[in-house]
C-alpha cells in the first residue's frame, strides 16, 4: 500500500477507477489509482491478457515541469478505441492523455471549463468539491466504425462534452448542475450501449444513473 507508483506487485491495486478491454484481442486495461497523491496512489495503467496474465504497466505522463508542480495524477478512466489508441482521463489536469497500446505517450487533449455557478464557500456545498476535482472523468466513443466522436464527462461544469476525436475540439454538450432530469450532480462515470444510448452515473449528491437517447440527425 505504501509502495512506489510502479511497485513490484502485478496483482494488487490501490483504488481502481475503471477497467477497459481492447476490442481486438480482449486485453484488459486497469486504471489504478483513484486517490489524490497520498501514500499508495499508483497512478498507473496495468494491462493483462484475456486470461488475466500480466503484460505491462505505465504511469500517467508528466512533463519534467509538471512533475515538479502539477497536481497528483489520477487515472480516472481508460478506454481503447477501435484503431488501437488508449485514452486515459487525467482528471486533475482537465485533460485526456493519449497512448498507444504499449504505453508510449502520444499527446495531451486538454479541455477548458466555464463553471455554471460561482464556487461556493468551503463547507457550504459539495458542489465546491465537484469543481475542485477536475474535469475529464469518463470517456466513451460513438458507435460508427471510425468512432469519430467521443463523449467526455466534464465534471466541473456537470455536462457531457461531445468531442471530435481526431482534433479534440468540443462540438457540443448537454447537461448542467442540478437534480432535475438531464442535470447532474457529480457526473462520474459513463457507458454507451449497442444502440448508442448514453448512461451517466452520478456519485456523492447525485447517486443515480440517467439514460440519454441519441436523436436521429443529431
Amino acid at each position: 500500500v505504501n509502495g512506489k507508483p510502479l511497485n513490484s506487485s502485478t496483482s494488487q491495486f490501490f483504488r481502481v477507477s475503471e477497467i477497459a478491454f481492447d476490442p481486438h484481442n480482449g486485453d484488459m486495461y486497469v486504471a489504478d489509482g483513484h486517490a489524490k497523491g497520498k501514500g499508495g496512489n499508483n497512478s498507473r495503467i496495468v494491462v493483462f491478457d484475456s486470461k488475466g496474465k500480466y503484460l505491462r504497466q505505465w504511469r500517467v505522463y508528466r512533463s519534467p515541469e509538471e512533475a515538479a508542480t502539477a497536481a497528483a495524477a489520477t487515472p480516472h478512466c481508460v478506454r481503447v478505441s477501435n484503431d488501437g489508441i488508449v485514452y486515459v482521463c487525467d482528471r486533475w489536469m482537465n485533460r485526456l492523455q493519449v497512448f498507444d497500446t504499449m504505453g508510449n505517450f502520444k499527446k495531451d487533449m486538454p479541455f477548458s471549463f466555464k463553471i455554471w455557478t460561482p464556487v461556493p464557500a468551503e463547507g457550504v456545498s459539495s458542489r465546491r468539491d465537484a469543481q475542485l476535482v477536475g474535469s475529464a472523468s469518463s470517456v466513451e466513443f460513438s458507435l460508427d466504425p471510425a468512432q469519430k466522436y467521443m463523449y467526455v464527462i466534464n465534471e466541473i461544469d456537470e455536462q457531457i462534452d461531445i468531442v471530435d476525436r481526431a482534433t479534440g475540439k468540443v462540438l457540443s454538450s448537454f447537461g448542467r448542475p442540478g437534480h432535475q432530469l438531464g442535470e447532474f450532480m457529480h457526473a462520474h462515470t459513463m457507458a454507451v450501449d449497442s444502440k448508442g444510448n448514453i448512461y451517466v452515473g452520478e456519485s456523492v449528491d447525485g447517486r443515480r444513473v440517467q439514460k440519454f437517447k441519441m436523436l436521429a440527425g443529431k
